[in-house]
């Protein structure tokens, strides 16, 4: 159904806000373009923009109770895609975890610091064949230096392209929780 079926902008928002059957969706289906076309003025990085989407997305649907005028939804999103495109923008990069080796370990690691460290990957390891097949294809799938696109991972996957980001999300927050429950934080690393 779309807002000609609905017959405003208002009636859709209302339906997604009271958690109307497929509302949500159709509002997505509704002003997906318009959120794109905002992100892409930025002409963030193809990665970048994707996050951007999920996180105006996100954002929205956190925040769709407080739109007090529904009629006022197009120049609501644009303002959010915006927001989340210049907080990527002072972000200056997207964050990458980084292990960085003190110069005495870049050439010759020390016997104990090898066995530790491959002690350690073991055990990271073990927690992530933990989680449910989809869920450890989704982490590792996109964690990797060479990960596809969420558009075409949602593609291949049959997931709504906005749920990548905040699902990739929660279940590295779940992981990392679950580390940091066996004594394995960010402290154990270093």
């Amino acid at each position: 159904m779309s807002i000609d079926q609905y017959g405003s902008t208002r009636e859709l928002v209302r339906d997604a806000q009271a958690g109307g059957p497929g509302a949500a969706d159709r509002l997505v289906r509704e002003f997906d373009r318009l959120v794109w076309w905002t992100v892409r003025s930025f002409r963030l990085p193809a990665a970048d923009a994707e996050d951007a989407v999920q996180n105006t997305w996100l954002r929205a649907f956190e925040h769709l109770g407080e739109l007090r005028d529904p009629d006022r939804t197009a120049s609501w999103l644009a303002t959010i895609a915006r927001r989340e495109c210049l907080k990527l923008m002072r972000a200056g990069r997207r964050e990458v975890p980084v292990v960085e080796l003190r110069p005495d370990e870049r050439d010759d690691p020390q016997p104990e610091r090898a066995a530790v460290d491959g002690r350690m990957h073991d055990l990271l390891w073990q927690h992530v064949n933990s989680l449910p097949d989809p869920a450890r294809d989704l982490v590792v799938t996109l964690s990797g230096t060479d990960a596809p696109a969420y558009a075409d991972f949602a593609r291949r996957k049959g997931m709504p392209i906005g749920s990548i980001g905040p699902t990739r999300m929660r279940l590295l927050r779940k992981l990392r929780s679950s580390l940091e429950r066996n004594g394995l934080g960010v402290h154990a690393w270093h």
